[in-house]
């Protein structure tokens, strides 16, 4: 149950942080975005993995591995994808992020669901695709093409990165993984500013100078860092294939809290995506809970 609250709260914090980055008025490059974040990482991350404990006979090679691995599939290629995609299926696509995660843990982690959690797990992935799509979409928008290759490609990548993750944080039993998440997203973010051709010490006088047009950017990059901390706690407690359709349904959150705090009007469609995501939730808490 401790997982799936985590879970839970991962989906929260990540929902605040899309509600921030629409209010904001500007946006910034993804390289800087992700630049900023990876500061916001090291700040949150590193305390929490001292907290939740280390273990004294960690194989940190090892560690650092599959926190590089985490930090490109998960982190930088996920804010290059927002930066190409088409707005109108970007979230829709990548929605789609824990049908991958649920593949790849059978795969690779062995996890098996009983026929009644994939029965809600489905229904509350299905709530999330539903729930983010867009008001207007017409079919020829999602074919595959260019447009929504590099979000496909992102949603694939969270999935594998998830289960890999996953893994190594079920072999160490500690919090080496995001001890060592928090440090290497540093040098991740500058290799990408160096291959986006931006200056660190520009992007960073930039901002400062401008956070007053960037701030609801920023604040979302620290709710999601935030939210992504919550992530892999819940990774700590519960089966990737378990936890990650839970704080998929942060597309329905983000829905409901623009009704509320964006004052945006909501369809009977995104209505039954809520709903059905909820529900698919519940469900599997209290399958989980018996």
């Amino acid at each position: 149950m401790v997982g799936i609250i985590f879970a839970i709260l991962c989906a929260v914090f990540i929902g605040f942080s899309q509600i921030a980055l629409r209010k904001s008025f500007k946006e910034l490059p993804p390289s800087i975005a992700f630049f900023f974040d990876a500061i916001f990482g090291l700040l949150i991350w590193v305390p929490l993995a001292v907290f939740m404990g280390i273990s004294g006979t960690v194989n940190w090679w090892q560690a650092i591995m599959f926190a590089v691995i985490s930090a490109i599939l998960s982190e930088a290629i996920v804010f290059y994808a927002l930066s190409k995609g088409e707005l109108a299926v970007t979230a829709t696509v990548l929605a789609t992020y824990p049908v991958y995660t649920v593949i790849f843990s059978r795969l690779l982690n062995n996890e098996i669901l009983s026929l009644s959690l994939m029965f809600f797990v489905a229904l509350a992935i299905l709530g999330s695709v539903v729930a983010s799509m867009p008001g207007k979409l017409k079919k020829d928008e999602l074919k595959f093409r260019k447009g929504i290759m590099w979000p496909f490609i992102a949603a694939v990548c969270i999935g594998l990165s998830d289960t890999i993750s996953k893994g190594y944080i079920n072999r160490s039993n500690d919090f080496s993984f995001l001890f060592s998440l928090g440090f290497v997203q540093i040098p991740v973010a500058i290799a990408y500013l160096r291959i986006e051709k931006q200056s660190l010490v520009d992007s960073v006088e930039g901002v400062i100078k401008r956070v007053k047009d960037y701030k609801f950017a920023l604040l979302g990059g620290l709710f999601n860092i935030i939210g992504t901390g919550f992530l892999w706690l819940s990774f700590s407690f519960a089966p990737a294939s378990i936890a990650s359709p839970i704080t998929g349904i942060n597309g329905a959150l983000t829905v409901l809290l623009s009704k509320f705090l964006l004052k945006e009007n909501i369809s009977k469609r995104k209505y039954l995506g809520i709903v059905l995501a909820f529900v698919g939730v519940i469900g599997i808490a209290i399958l989980r809970n018996q």
